[in-house]
């Protein structure tokens, strides 16, 4: 009878549910736990990275001693003693190379010595890096680790920093010579301060590194994208199917702002462009100019934009119309203006108006929060024209909606999956206590809910209620109930433990179970909805 843990596949399956930590102590089992959790244990290395690799090789503790000059000569060791390091390195597929402290650059100057193989990790998909304004020529700082089998490249620290531009040039241009696979390439803010200064040669040179990468899907680089040169490059890439523009601090003078009003770009470029992501400081000047350039939008199918600049609510208008105008097949769309000091009235009658255009699915509004009651009223006066039939993804930051509200929702968007909002509970009386303003009309969707819930103190005071009384909780469960019939869940928050924390959601999903049970359906729908509540929602718009 064969025994079950000489099963390679049942040890396999063992080995990829339980924990990393674990993984490690399985590694002394059995050659075939050995043989299935190397693999997993050594896929993905921290920043750590540099100590880990070095202990792997002979007398490894005499590399790290501090009397040892950085700049001291070491000379590449024999293939004996690289013989464990041989052995891991192809498992590595995953590494975070950050130039983070003295100890660490120290610890990666001398592994590079005495490991001369190159790449060093033969099998790296993914590096996340960072850039220091003191590194000099990022393309050699990098060639040790890129290989044809890279298909990733983020820079995730330092995101304030940026790259001399013909130092730009070089490491694109190394990438581009060495990892000819790359979907991925996010340089974040490395170009950001390029656009004034630039040169033609430099944006020429760029441009045609970008137009080597044919099988690239995502990037994310500065303002220099906007540069006529690099633009006709990236529109003739055949996969580019997300592009991210990135801005840091500073202001764009008027000599700045790229002149795109006599780009001309074939109309079939950007063939598989469907995402466009503006990320902070980014003006509005540029951000509305680049609407104007129809064969970079015209066939998106979603944009996002995090703002934490001034804005005006004319600039802010005036840019979500240019989406809705040139932009007609977007389905999801976020903008967050949480961070601008300014305050954006994102559910304004015409942003509304804009908006009801475009046939959304997925939608997260997020500004500052509103406490005036004039706004409260406009908000009245706004929620009914809150009117997307084919929404399934909804968040609204900044604003107190009722349980009123949450009627109109139901009726609106029948195809609503899931919802994140404020919810203001009515000071004198519980949901219970008053009839609806409008005739109920259930919904046929299934919903997961993220509700804050809150009772106003004073005019331009709100407390959130952390446990209600038990028979507002079943209140507002018998009118969620109402709404959703064929199922409605509460997000509800979670302790270390991962059991759930008795809040007031968790007081409703318990008033929830109950009516489920006495209607005759049981439990099951509430097990789907948790296991899947973030199912197909793009990454940005994020978890409710």
């Amino acid at each position: 009878m064969v025994k079950l843990l000489e099963i390679p596949e049942i040890i396999c399956l063992i080995c990829e549910q339980v924990q990393r930590s674990d993984l490690a102590k399985l590694l002394t089992v059995c050659r075939l736990f050995f043989e299935c959790a190397v693999p997993l244990v050594w896929n993905s290395l921290p920043g750590s990275a540099p100590t880990i690799l070095i202990k792997l090789l002979p007398e490894a503790d005499t590399y790290f001693r501090k009397d040892i000059n950085s700049t001291i000569n070491l000379r590449p060791l024999n293939a004996q003693a690289l013989e464990r390091f041989n052995f891991y390195a192809p498992y590595v597929r995953h590494l975070v190379r950050y130039f983070q402290n003295k100890k660490s650059n120290i610890a990666w100057d001398r592994l590079l010595e005495i490991v001369d193989a190159r790449p060093i990790l033969p099998n790296l998909e993914v590096l996340k890096l960072s850039l220091g304004n003191t590194i000099q020529d990022p393309a050699l700082y990098l060639s040790p680790y890129l290989s044809p089998n890279i298909v990733e490249i983020s820079h995730v620290r330092n995101t304030h920093s940026f790259t001399e531009p013909k130092s730009l040039c070089g490491l694109v241009l190394t990438i581009a010579q060495m990892c000819p696979r790359i979907r991925s390439l996010n340089l974040n803010n490395a170009a950001s301060h390029m656009y004034a200064f630039m040169k033609p040669t430099h944006a020429t040179e760029l441009a045609r590194s970008l137009g080597q990468l044919r099988n690239l899907r995502v990037l994310g680089l500065g303002r220099v994208v906007l540069d006529p040169r690099v633009l006709k490059a990236l529109g003739a890439l055949p996969n580019l199917e997300s592009l991210a523009l990135y801005e840091t601090p500073g202001i764009w003078g008027s000599e700045e702002v790229p002149k795109l009003t006599d780009l001309s770009l074939p109309h079939s470029s950007f063939p598989a462009l469907q995402n466009i992501g503006i990320n902070p400081r980014f003006r509005p000047e540029p951000a509305i100019l680049t609407w104007g350039i129809t064969p970079l939008v015209h066939n998106l199918t979603s944009v996002s934009a995090h703002i934490d600049t001034p804005l005006t609510q004319a600039q802010a208008s005036g840019f979500i119309r240019a989406i809705c105008r040139y932009s007609p097949l977007i389905t999801a769309l976020c903008i967050d203006c949480t961070q601008s000091p300014s305050y954006i009235a994102l559910l304004s009658p015409e942003i509304i108006a804009n908006l009801a255009k475009l046939p959304l699915q997925r939608l997260s509004l997020s500004g500052k929060d509103v406490y005036s009651g004039n706004l409260d009223m406009d908000k009245e006066r706004l929620v009914p024209a809150l009117s997307f039939p084919r929404m399934e993804y909804l968040r609204i930051g900044g604003y107190f909606f009722t349980l009123d509200d949450l009627g109109l929702f139901a009726k609106q968007m029948p195809r609503l999956q899931q919802l994140s909002a404020k919810i203001e509970l009515d000071i004198d009386c519980s949901p219970a206590d008053k009839p609806p303003l409008l005739p109920i009309v259930s919904s046929p969707s299934q919903l997961y809910l993220h509700l804050r819930i809150f009772r106003r103190t004073t005019t331009q005071c709100y407390t959130e209620l952390g446990c209600g009384a038990p028979q507002e909780a079943e209140a507002i469960a018998v009118w969620l109930h109402t709404l959703w019939p064929n199922g409605v869940v509460c997000e509800a928050g979670r302790r270390q433990d991962g059991t759930e924390e008795v809040n007031l959601g968790y007081q409703i999903n318990t008033a929830l179970r109950r009516l489920r049970e006495d209607d005759g359906y049981g439990n099951q729908v509430e097990a789907t909805l948790r296991m899947h509540p973030c199912k197909h929602v793009l990454p940005w718009l994020g978890r409710f």
